[in-house]
């Protein structure tokens, strides 16, 4: 291998480990890939940017800003209740009706926030069924997977492979190249779930979700005596015996107190830190004599009906990595934090030095006004969570509706037919959607992901890398020296598949594809075959994630939401996953022929 090939196999190496820890945001990765190739000489500055200017890159930024544009019109919150309908079935019929909504809206939708709008309907309509949220909630997020799959829109992976094909002179996917084998993988998926991931998948059962939701309601308040009745005398002891509280510390003129005589008269003006269950602390706020404080602060909720809600922190928030005494709650939303589950764990202590990660969720104590702060941030555009416990819906917008479906419809249909490219029949749609009002500029800038098309430019750098440097002509050696000896089609196929898949697992799906796609050119000249079959492979692969809770965003944004643990992704995954490799290594030689 020359030294390029090296440099940009260490720089690959580096960026894998970068990609799996997390700890880096993606869209930095992405640009420190950008830069270093450039520094190293691997590839000048040009090739390096060229991803920025690339149709794939382009369109999928165009695709956020009609997505945005059909949610905005409260679409998915409409069919929240058709969702609730689906649910009180029998499960397999649940299933199959859940596969025909979210498999459609999937297909020409980003699926992050349509899992996002349907996890706290799932949530809410299972648990008043008595039906544990666990057996439906990872099904949610692999029913948003097969859908996109189906067209050339339904990933920006699948954008993205075609994309690179483009820049390497072959003509790209067209809006349905890939629903061949997309419907059929969709069909398999969803007989897997019905017929074996059901049993596979943990069973959380009506008992458990009420112990699990009581020990979540256990939580820490701070109380201040307002003022005392002249009545009686208030004691601690007479105090938790009124209320079923613990109390664990008592502050009085700016002095605190753990080991406390349970005798002790309380006064105008002390401070209690107390454990109970939401009941008792709603109880005791709506006495006259109390108020409700945070952090010994001198901070009132209003005597009025106190709420909790559990929120979950959504993938490209702006407050991942924060910590909870920065993002301050209290003075941005009127909330506690008063809980939190962190990847499957509860912390209940220290909670202001947390890191927020994305599919964290939150337990917050909030009142009627905090509680419309909260619904008011969440219709916003980019909101940084979702209610998972309760969510008003909004009213459908008929007009913005219509238009906006007309729109979306016409680019697919110019697209379908070539009589535009993708890139610019979406975005003559964000131009048609801006004159008719339904979505201005600044909200058309705030609806692309950046963190995607940084991520998305990065990759095709390192795709360019790989070609110039000789690296993919390297790899692609070694597996024509493993298949030579057989020459199968589907050996090919299922090698690509794996690789791609387990690349998928542990980092980003769309750096994973722009590994394969060089070497898979590469691959293709070798034998002088046809390479489509292997750009749909790499497509298909790239978006298959279903083994861990990592490698796909609607797998992390469920996560936490349905109380998993990572193995119960990998159980339930690692079969279907397989399955879909055997399946994919027959169907693809048969609809795309090398």
């Amino acid at each position: 291998m020359s030294l390029e090939a090296y440099i940009t196999l260490a720089i690959i190496g580096i960026s894998m480990f970068c990609f799996m820890k997390e700890s880096i945001p993606v869209d930095l990765v992405a640009l420190g890939i950008m830069v270093s190739l450039v520094i190293t000489g691997v590839v000048d500055a040009g090739e390096a940017i060229s991803g920025f200017a690339n149709q794939a890159t382009l369109a999928v930024a165009a695709m956020f800003i009609l997505s945005r544009s059909l949610l905005k019109s409260n679409l998915i919150d409409f069919l929240g209740p058709f969702m609730e309908k689906m649910l009180n079935k029998t499960y397999s019929t649940s299933i199959l009706s859940m596969a025909f909504m979210m498999g459609g809206i999937s297909a020409f939708i980003n699926n992050t926030p349509v899992v996002a709008t349907f996890i706290p309907v799932v949530n809410r309509t299972t648990k008043k069924l008595k039906h544990p949220p666990s057996k439906y909630l990872i099904p949610l997020s692999y029913l948003a997977i097969f859908g996109g799959m189906c067209t050339l829109i339904g990933t920006s992976t699948n954008l993205l492979v075609s994309g690179m094909a483009s820049d390497r002179g072959f003509e790209g996917f067209e809006m349905f190249t890939l629903a061949p084998v997309g419907l059929c993988l969709l069909i398999v998926g969803v007989i897997y779930v019905i017929f074996v991931g059901r049993y596979l998948l943990p069973d959380m059962g009506t008992k458990d979700l009420m112990e699990e939701e009581e020990e979540i309601k256990q939580f820490l308040a701070e109380v201040r005596i307002k003022e005392k009745s002249e009545e009686k005398e208030l004691t601690l002891n007479n105090f938790i015996e009124e209320n079923d509280i613990k109390i664990k510390i008592l502050k009085r003129n700016g002095e605190t107190e753990k080991d406390l005589d349970q005798s002790k008269e309380l006064k105008e003006g002390d401070t209690l830190l107390i454990e109970g269950s939401l009941k008792e602390i709603n109880k005791l706020i709506k006495e006259d004599y109390l108020s409700l404080a945070e952090d010994f602060e001198d901070k009132e909720f209003p005597d009025e009906e106190t709420r909790m809600v559990e929120i979950i922190l959504l993938p490209n928030s702006e407050i991942i990595g924060q910590k909870l005494e920065e993002v301050d709650f209290l003075n941005r939303y009127n909330a506690n934090v008063i809980g939190i589950r962190q990847r499957g764990e509860k912390q209940l202590s220290d909670l202001k030095e947390v890191k927020l990660q994305a599919g964290d969720i939150l337990v917050l104590l909030t009142n009627k006004n905090g509680y419309q702060l909260l619904e008011e941030s969440q219709k916003k555009r980019n909101s940084p969570f979702i209610s998972v416990s309760e969510k008003i819906l909004s009213d459908l917008d008929p007009k913005k509706l219509y238009i906006t479906i007309s729109v979306i419809l016409s680019v697919i249909l110019l697209a379908t037919f070539n009589i535009l490219p993708l890139v610019i029949s979406a975005f003559a749609g964000v131009v048609v959607l801006n004159i008719f009002g339904v979505i201005t500029m600044q909200e058309a800038y705030r609806a692309v992901d950046w963190k995607v098309i940084f991520l998305l430019a990065g990759s095709m750098s390192l795709g360019a890398a790989m070609t110039s440097s000789g690296l993919s002509e390297n790899i692609s050696e070694l597996l024509l020296n493993f298949t030579s000896q057989y020459q199968s089609q589907m050996l090919i196929v299922a090698i690509f598949y794996l690789f791609t898949a387990l690349l998928t697992e542990t980092m980003s799906n769309n750096a994973s594809a722009a590994l394969m796609v060089p070497i898979a050119f590469s691959v293709a000249g070798s034998l002088d075959t046809n390479i489509l079959p292997l750009l749909v492979t790499i497509a298909i692969a790239g978006s298959a994630s279903f083994m861990t809770p990592i490698g796909y965003q609607t797998n992390t944004m469920v996560f936490s939401a349905g109380k998993y643990k990572f193995t119960d992704f990998t159980k339930v995954g690692a079969p279907l996953s397989l399955t879909f490799l055997i399946v994919a290594s027959i169907l693809i030689p048969y609809f795309y022929p090398f």
